[in-house]
């Protein structure tokens, strides 16, 4: 009877299901310095809930991690392959809501600081004066890196039109349909871009009596994302794409005095913004490090108080009126932003959470302008806005063309 060669069939066994399926070394949740390489890290070391092709892709994957020098490279590595990179996206969208809002209320103290003088922003009653507007603006802002978090730099053009009729003295009835497309970078070692194309359409309401007045406006956003996300160290690169959608409501209410002081106009002036903004949820197309994500938003309420100040100057038929705004805002929601739900495309893996890291709650607001107005009827103006907290700084120039018929 011959003898079984039991040594070597064994090490025959092993090599073969070595080679089959690459191991790692794991568990990847010590190496972890944030809450979303936690999360990450755990998912990946609770293992497969079903067999599946992509296993073998995912080990290869993980072996490279493995293979990294040192717990910090580990860690970034399980960063990347959170969402992280679209922690921001409803933040993106509501800067556009921001923007239209801002240009819509700009146009409205224009009309207020001629009506201080004529004590009524239109004509009497009976004569239906309609104003139209046309804005174009852009904006270039940076958000700070923080844990769970990118930083973001991106570059926005904007064009809206407004239409607006004055039926009873003091009163302004008017409705807005602008478009607005945003490109941002996000961590530059790993080139991730996201662009965003928003058109959104609402209407606005003005009254004044010549010392008091009250604002409201209103809007629908729908936006259009193309996310290009690429992770990568050393023995590894993936490179993901995915096209999603969202909306978004924006609602503000404001309300001040009007004072006029020789000729200095001020309105001082409390406010209220509610932000809402969503993003469908989407399924990366790419490797073995291509995420499927839960829909996910941002719910914001933030107070204001602040104060303007402009002058009218006056020669032959023009009409010149430089103005400055200051303005502090806060969040009042303790928490703006939902959880992103994620898993890896193939569902071979539990869902895993990112929450991501909260902006300031804090931030003030400048803006600046000059308008030149001709026989009360054609307006141009150049405005600049400024938005700055402590992990974010906004900037915003427009060119604003207004008429009265």
């Amino acid at each position: 009877m011959s003898k079984w060669p039991f040594p070597t069939l064994t090490g025959a066994i092993l090599l073969l299901g070595a080679t089959m399926q690459p191991a790692h070394a794991g568990p990847y949740t010590p190496y972890a310095t944030t809450a979303g390489e936690a999360a990450v890290g755990a998912m990946v070391d609770a293992g497969p809930d079903s067999g599946s092709a992509s296993v073998g892709d995912r080990a290869t994957m993980l072996a490279s991690i493995d293979a990294l020098p040192g717990a910090p490279a580990r860690a970034d590595a399980l960063g990347q392959l959170s969402p992280r990179s679209y922690s921001l996206l409803p933040r993106l969208s509501i800067q556009a809501m921001d923007a239209g809002d801002r240009e819509i209320r700009a146009m409205l103290t224009e009309r207020r600081s001629i009506a201080i003088d004529a004590l009524a922003a239109v004509p009497a009653s009976g004569d239906r004066t309609i104003h139209m507007m046309l804005t174009g603006g852009i904006r270039q802002a940076t958000y700070e890196g923080r844990p769970d978090r990118p930083k973001t730099d991106s570059d926005s053009r904007s064009l809206r039109f407004a239409i607006d009729v004055a039926p009873v003295r003091g009163l302004i009835l008017g409705a807005t349909l602008g478009i607005d497309g945003i490109d941002a970078r996000l961590d530059p070692a790993q080139r991730p871009r996201i662009s965003l194309f928003t058109t959104n359409i609402g209407p606005y309401a003005s009254f004044n009596n010549g010392q008091f007045y009250a604002d409201a406006t209103a809007s629908y956003a729908l936006s259009e994302y193309k996310l290009r996300r690429q992770v990568g160290w050393s023995g590894f690169s993936d490179r993901m794409v995915a096209p999603v959608d969202g909306d978004g409501w924006a609602a503000s209410g404001e309300a001040g005095a009007m004072v006029r002081a020789g000729v200095i106009r001020l309105q001082p002036f409390a406010g209220l913004h509610y932000r809402y903004a969503d993003v469908s949820g989407f399924r990366e197309n790419g490797g073995p490090a291509a995420l499927e994500v839960a829909r996910f938003r941002t719910q914001s309420l933030r107070g204001a108080l602040g104060a303007r100040l402009s002058a009218n100057v006056a020669h032959g038929g023009w009409t010149l009126r430089p103005s400055v705004e200051a303005q502090w805002q806060r969040e009042l929601r303790s928490r703006p932003d939902s959880r992103i739900e994620a898993r890896f495309a193939t569902r071979d893996l539990a869902v895993f959470t990112l929450r991501p890291t909260r902006l300031a709650r804090d931030a003030g607001l400048v803006n600046a302008g000059i308008s030149a107005t001709w026989n009360s009827r054609t307006t141009v103006r150049l405005g600049y806005a400024g938005e700055f907290s402590s992990d974010r700084h906004i900037h915003a120039a427009t060119l604003t063309v207004g008429r009265r018929f």
